[in-house]
């Protein structure tokens, strides 16, 4: 099997880099989705509806971002990735404002972001692809390092390695291949 060589690594935001502690049973009752993605529910609803669940969605954002902390052992990762001059980007559900509001308090750094505002959303490929076009990477060069089903479709959709972490497994298998790494 043929070394990997990393230049790239995407995260995901909420559940991976940070603790951001969301009630997505809470969130999906109080806007009324069943078996959508939140934001392909809301996409699809109309005028005053689309604007009331953006609301909550936002509201419950809002809380959390404000009690967000970087999950245990990504200061690590995010300072090998530093070390190794590895390329890496944020792609999240999330709004921008709420990203650019969390890297400003967590005192982090990324060279690309994408959100839901750039009008693509997981469980799409598509923004990962946007990811790895911005980073100026192909795909076999980059990882995406996710922590929900959305994130694993995602990578499988867009044809990019993935990398699942966990409450339970951490940052373990991330550092284990940063340290493969030339």
């Amino acid at each position: 099997m043929a070394k990997i060589v990393l230049k790239g690594v995407i995260f995901d935001l909420d559940g991976t880099l940070i603790d951001s502690q969301y009630d997505w049973i809470l969130i999906r009752r109080q806007i009324g989705v069943e078996d959508l993605p939140i934001l392909s529910h809301i996409n699809n609803l109309k005028g005053a509806q689309k604007e009331k669940a953006m609301r909550i969605l936002e509201s419950f954002e809002k809380v959390a971002t404000k009690r967000a902390q970087l999950n245990q052992g990504m200061d690590r990762v995010l300072g090998m990735i530093a070390e190794k001059g590895i390329k890496k980007a944020i792609v999240t559900n999330n709004s921008r404002k709420t990203v650019e509001y969390l890297i400003r308090k967590l005192d982090l750094s990324f060279d690309h972001i994408v959100t839901r505002d750039d009008g693509v959303w997981k469980p799409s490929g598509k923004p990962l692809e946007r990811a790895v076009g911005m980073l100026c990477l192909q795909k076999n060069e980059v990882i995406y390092v996710g922590n929900s089903e959305h994130d694993r479709i995602a990578s499988k959709d867009a044809g990019i390695r993935f990398i699942s972490i966990s409450a339970r497994s951490g940052t373990r298998k991330v550092m284990e291949m940063l340290e493969k790494q030339p």
